[in-house]
């Protein structure tokens, strides 16, 4: 599964998140938490948890969503990586605190 967030802004986003949890890649806009919550893929798919679209737009969603159906069926070993990679990600929020401070 994948899941499309193409927000103009959003200062921190939830559904990215539990979508995350359960193993649907995100497809986001690269804005705000987003970019702080959603590792992509030109990271390496060994770090990834998931697509950014760096200037929303018709095309560039195109483009972010035939990255992502490619990656599932030319190089599933690759995809089911990022899955495993984003279920473990911890987003608890005292960590975070720790992590600020």
């Amino acid at each position: 599964d994948l899941f499309v967030m193409p927000s103009r802004y959003e200062p921190c986003g939830l559904p990215q998140m539990y979508a995350q949890a359960y193993g649907t890649l995100p497809i986001v806009t690269a804005t705000g938490g987003l970019v702080d919550s959603v590792r992509d893929i030109s990271e390496g798919s060994h770090v990834a948890t998931g697509f950014h679209i760096h200037h929303l737009g018709a095309d560039n969603m195109k483009g972010a969503l035939w990255k992502a159906m490619e990656l599932f069926h030319l190089r599933r070993a690759e995809f089911v990586q990022m899955q495993r990679t984003a279920m473990a990600m911890d987003f608890y929020w005292p960590q975070a605190m720790d992590e600020y401070e």
